[in-house]
């Protein structure tokens, strides 16, 4: 999965990425978010359980020309070993990772939600971590051609992202 572009803009906005920040990107996939963190010069860790999912994301970081680091394992057991993050996207994991994140203390916590019945187990984390938090719900409608050479407007699943923010 490729955390679509307009969830990944905000998703950075939120994390804001710089130059000696270290950003982990949890349930990575594709390492789209890693990937962007490090092309504003912030060093990143993408952690996937799926070894595919490594070596994508290698292959996107090399034709990105970006350096980060792939730890392939499953979260929140792998986490232990990573050195403290300034700012975490969870992409994956549900709530169990979500605490772990927030246990070690970034200064931002972002995670994208798609299923309605996680977001206030997402929220609860965050607020019983002592974060600052908000949120939004994101839906595109992308320009989709028709037929006949007109276009219309095509909905994407609406995404929820939501970000705790030290206090």
């Amino acid at each position: 999965m490729i955390t679509k572009a307009e969830v990944r803009a905000l998703v950075l906005a939120r994390l804001g990425p710089r130059v000696g920040d270290l950003v982990w990107d949890i349930g990575a996939g594709s390492g789209s978010v890693a990937v962007e963190c490090a092309r504003l010069g912030a060093a990143a860790i993408a952690v996937d359980r799926d070894p595919a999912a490594g070596e994508l994301i290698d292959h996107n970081a090399t034709m990105h020309g970006v350096d980060l680091a792939v730890v392939t394992g499953a979260a929140p057991d792998v986490l232990a070993q990573l050195p403290d993050p300034d700012a975490v996207f969870v992409g994956g994991g549900g709530p169990a990772v979500l605490t772990a994140c927030a246990q070690r203390r970034p200064a931002r916590l972002v995670t994208a939600i798609a299923a309605v019945d996680r977001i206030a187990p997402a929220l609860a984390v965050l607020r019983a971590a002592g974060l600052r938090t908000d949120g939004v719900q994101l839906r595109a409608d992308r320009l989709t051609p028709l037929p006949d050479g007109s276009h219309r407007l095509a909905a994407t699943n609406p995404v929820v992202v939501l970000w705790g923010e030290a206090l």
